[in-house]
Order: structure tokens, then sequence, then C-alpha cells
């Protein structure tokens, strides 16, 4: 194909977009259009339908037995628990319908999918006990309140846990950490706390961009240091003194702590993205891969753009979210375990291949709008058909969506290409991982159409303010799991305030382990407090900042005189205050 470039409007937002080369390429490759949405804007749409951390005492749809659903009571889905979803209790094709040529294709979607079963919680058959308040929970144990977790033990009030950790509470993006607490976007990493982007590190705390690191504390961009306060180094008995001078085991000496850190932050340099082992790639946290482009959080990946979170192999692949290995797939969101053409599709994975429009589906292949299937193949609607009559019904289906397109309430089209319309989701735009990405007020979602949830009335009233409790972890009795303690945030809906909270014995226990004090505000406080680290998805031209007036080299070693030229994207917006530096010029500092 001849080079083509070439600008649209984004169909959502109203701004342009360019659509490539080796976009239309591949488009053409997969056999669907180009779409009519930005980038940014198909990356939230998708968002609108993954709620992973707002949760609700429900009944089973089968066994009517109390249990914890994503969906609310007062949603028309059809929710079972995990244990009779996953059991022989149903034959999703019993809940098949023909396809209507009367109707718009999402229409008649929209009612497959509101009646037929979904899982309470997305789960596997392969974690053990403990798991009852965890979503998105694959092969792990003992997962409390934490969410995206898989391959780990004992976790508690944390997001993005793969592979291997242990004992972390409150931590997010980490991988193979044992006995961590307040850990951001880390690896490797033991017995530690307040940790961001920092890997193998070993008792140390309030650390940003340090690697291999022994005892270190209140300091950046370290690598192989032992016994280093504030960036100096000290004898080990003169490290402990200073660290033990900060009294980090009371909440007084912790919130100083923090207080003191996100000063020392701001005059850190920080790598214009975390790209390692890599050809041709832009994005972030980037490893061992290929031609990858405006992506976020990729291992082994080969040609694969506009996707965030593909935690294992991906390979020509367009548009993912939270998958896992695939093929040739586009617009998939929590996919993967081995699928290939999965197309426009939701929580469909076991080794999935040739799926459009479908939800939940299980080892499936050649299937079009189906919900909640396992092990089929040629099925529209969950209806069965034979290979040919398949064949000729999606051609008339795809015909029949440009025909006659659906069209939300705000006059957005929906054709054959585009992924589900938001209106479609079960979820609040506010219960969405979209409100996490991308916050709107409750005006601004209603005006885009989308749907809106106020905070639950709390009927438990607090026991304890937070201001009055001991400042010491040495002077906390078990009594206090018996409190309910106010969080000063008081139901703020920016941060989806619970007003309240407790401490369970294994929290209780964990922070006497690590000594550290009671925390002072509820999970989802703490959880949006934690986000300021992460960057959104998106990326902006931008030139290294080493040599300018706000940052002038600090050695010799540089290949420029006067200020660094090098021209990068990154996922620091160009108001950021942060430090970015290029690659050369960030390895001549920091190594």
């Amino acid at each position: 194909m001849s080079n083509i470039n070439e600008n649209r409007i984004c169909q959502n937002c109203k701004g342009n977009f360019l659509i490539d080369t080796d976009d239309f390429n591949f488009y053409n490759k997969i056999g669907v259009p180009a779409p009519t949405w930005c980038p940014f804007c198909r990356y939230i749409r998708k968002l609108t339908f993954i709620n992973g951390r707002s949760l609700h005492k429900r009944e089973c749809g089968h066994c009517n037995k109390s249990t914890i659903s994503m969906y609310g009571p007062e949603s028309p889905i059809n929710s079972w628990c995990v244990k009779c979803y996953l059991s022989d209790a149903f034959d999703a094709r019993d809940y098949a319908r023909g396809y209507d040529f009367s109707q718009t294709f999402f229409e008649q979607f929209k009612e497959l999918k509101y009646s037929t079963p979904h899982r309470a919680l997305d789960q596997n058959e392969r974690n053990g006990t403990g798991c009852e308040y965890s979503n998105f929970c694959y092969t792990s144990k003992d997962i409390y309140l934490s969410f995206f977790t898989s391959s780990s033990e004992n976790i508690m009030y944390s997001k993005c846990h793969f592979k291997h950790n242990k004992n972390c509470m409150d931590c997010f993006t980490i991988e193979n950490c044992d006995r961590g607490y307040e850990l951001v976007q880390s690896k490797q990493n033991y017995n530690s706390t307040f940790l961001t982007e920092s890997n193998q590190c070993v008792d140390s705390h309030f650390l940003y961009d340090c690697i291999n690191c022994t005892d270190c504390c209140m300091s950046v961009n370290l690598r192989n240091k032992s016994f280093v306060f504030k960036n100096q180094q000290f004898s080990r008995d003169e490290y402990k003194k200073r660290v033990g001078e900060l009294m980090l085991e009371t909440y007084t000496g912790q919130q100083n702590a923090k207080n003191m850190f996100d000063e020392i932050c701001k005059s850190a340099i920080h790598k214009y993205a975390h790209i390692k082992n890599s050809v041709n790639s832009e994005g972030d946290f980037i490893d061992n891969s290929k031609n990858v482009h405006h992506s976020y959080g990729l291992s082994n990946a080969e040609n694969v753009k506009f996707t965030n979170l593909a935690i294992a192999s991906a390979k020509d692949c367009y548009d993912l979210v939270f998958t896992g290995r695939l093929e040739e797939s586009y617009e998939a969101t929590v996919a993967g375990r081995g699928g290939s053409r999965i197309l426009f599709s939701l929580s469909c994975g076991g080794g999935s291949n040739n799926l459009y429009y479908c939800d939940s589906c299980r080892g499936c292949s050649d299937c079009f709008g189906c919900v909640s299937l396992s092990k089929k193949q040629y099925c529209i609607f969950n209806k069965q058909y034979t290979k040919d009559e398949y064949s000729n019904m999606i051609e008339k289906i795809k015909k029949h969506m440009d025909d006659m397109p659906y069209v939300d309430k705000v006059g957005r089209a929906y054709k054959f290409g585009e992924c589900f319309p938001t209106e479609l989701s079960p979820f609040a735009y506010n219960e969405t991982e979209a409100f996490e990405e991308n916050p709107l007020s409750k005006e601004q979602v209603l005006a885009f159409g989308y749907k809106w949830k106020d905070l639950d009335p709390k009927s438990h009233a607090p026991t304890v303010q937070a201001n009055n409790l001991p400042d010491s972890i040495d002077d906390i009795n078990d009594v206090i799991c018996n409190e309910i303690i106010e969080c000063p945030n008081k139901g703020n809906i920016s941060t989806q305030c619970t007003s309240a909270f407790k401490i369970i014995p294994g929290e209780l226990s964990f922070y006497r382990l690590l000594k550290l004090p009671i925390p002072r505000y509820c999970p989802n406080c703490r959880y949006h407090s934690r986000m300021k680290w992460k960057n959104s998805f998106k990326f902006y031209k931008r030139t290294c900042m080493c040599g300018s007036i706000s940052s002038p080299s600090t050695t010799t070693k540089h290949n420029h005189q006067g200020k660094c030229e090098v021209e990068f994207e990154t996922s620091y917006a160009p108001d950021r205050p942060e430090i970015i530096y290029c690659e050369k010029c960030y390895q001549q500092e920091v190594i």
C-alpha cells in the first residue's frame, strides 16, 4: 500500500487525530474500517466497562446466597457468584436469540447481555481462599479489597499486582515484592515502604527511581547503594540514627517524612520513559519489545499500538486494555491467555479465537455478539449455527450495522468497527476505571450521555475520629479492630471516600510487623492519594530539559553544550513540574 496519512475529527471529543500508513495497514489486515474516535477517547470508552474497585453485597442469581459483586443490587445484570458461574449450572445457549434485522445490533446485544448470567467478580477457578473481596483476581490467595491481581498472596488495599507478590498493602503496579507498603510502579523489593519507580531494594524507605539499594532512605536516583540518607553516604550507625530520628512508627513522623520526600522528589531527574531492551518503541514501562507505540505497561510485545497493560506477549495488536497473550486483536478489554483475533470484545479469554463483539466468553472461536459462552463455535447471539450459516449471517449483520447504526442519546453513531457504546455499560461512569483515568464532574458526565451514581449512604456511625487515635503503633492495642474510624475526607466525591473504615486483624498484624502507624484515611482516599505518581495515558512531544534554566547540567560528561535539544515522546505533560531528561543525559546523571 502507498504511504497514506490522514487527519480526522474525533466523533466524541471533536479533536483532530492522525491515522497513518501503518494504522491503515493494520485495519486492512484484520478487515475493519478505520476508527471514528481518537485513541484516547477509544481508551476511555473501553474503561467505562471496567468496574474494578466498586463492590456491593448482592444475592447470587442462581443459588440466592449473599455474595460480593461488582454489580449493585439495582443493576439489571444477571449476577451469579463465581462458584455457580464456573460450575456446569447453565449453558449460555439457553439464552440465545435470533437476529432481528428491524433492530440495531447494539440494542439486541444489550438485551442479551443483561439477561445472560455474569460472574459477580471477574475471577478464575485457580484462586485459593480469602479472595471474596477482590475483583479481576486470578491464581491468588488471601486478596482483600485489591484489584487486578495475579499469582499473589496476602495482599490488601492494592491494585495491579502482577506475578509473585506477598504480604503487601497499599501498593500500585508491583511485581515480585514481599513485605511492601506504599510501593508504586516497582519490582523485586523486600521489607520496604514508600518506594516509587524503584526496583530490587531491601529495607529501604521513601525512595524515587532507585535500583539495587539496601538500607537507603529519603533519596532519589540511586544505584547500588547502602546507608544513604537524603542522597548522602553515611556509616551504618549514623544512617540508623538518622532514620530513627524520623520516628516512622508514628503517624506524625510518617506524615512529616512524606512531606519531606515530596520536596526531595521535586529535584529528582525523571527519565522521559521507562523503555528497556526494546527497539523502535515509544510509551512507558515497556520491556523486551519491538515496534510498540503510544503504549504503557507491555512486556515481550511486537507491533502493538495504543495499548495499556498488556502484561504478557502481545503481537500485531491495537487498542488493548488489561490483556494477556494475544495476537491480531483490536479493541479488546480484559482478554488473553493465548487468544487471537479478538475484536471489540470484553472479558474473553481461555484461548479464544475469531470473536467479534463478545462478552465473557471462554475458549470460544468464530462467535459474533455472544455472552458468557464456554468452548463454543459458530454462534451469533448465543444461537448455534453451522459453519456456512455463520459465515453468511455475519456478512449480513456487518452490512446491517452499517445500514442501521446505533445512535446514542447525544448523537454518536456506532457502525461495524466501533466498540460497544458506553450506554451498554451496566456501570455508572464514576464507578469505572474511566473516572480514575479521566475524572469528570457529575455535570460533565451527564452531558456526555454517561450514567452517574451518587455515593451510597453509609449506615455505620464512626466510633472514633482519626485525630484521636494514638500516634504510635506501639500504643495501638487489639481493641482498634472493634472501632469504626471516621475518615477526615468525610465522603469526598473526588476520592470516592467511604466516610469511615475499620482496621481488620490481619491488617493490624501487618502494621506491627513493619512498625507502621495505622492510617487515618479510608482505603479509597489512600488509593487516590497514591495516584499522584501515575501519569495519564497520553503522550506528548517534548525536548530534554538538561541544560535548561530549571535544570542546568551538573556534570561535564554530557555530549552537548548549552541546552540538550534531543526530542522524545513522554507521558509527562508539558505543564508538569518534573525535570525530564532524555536517555543519554539521564544515564550520565544517575549511573
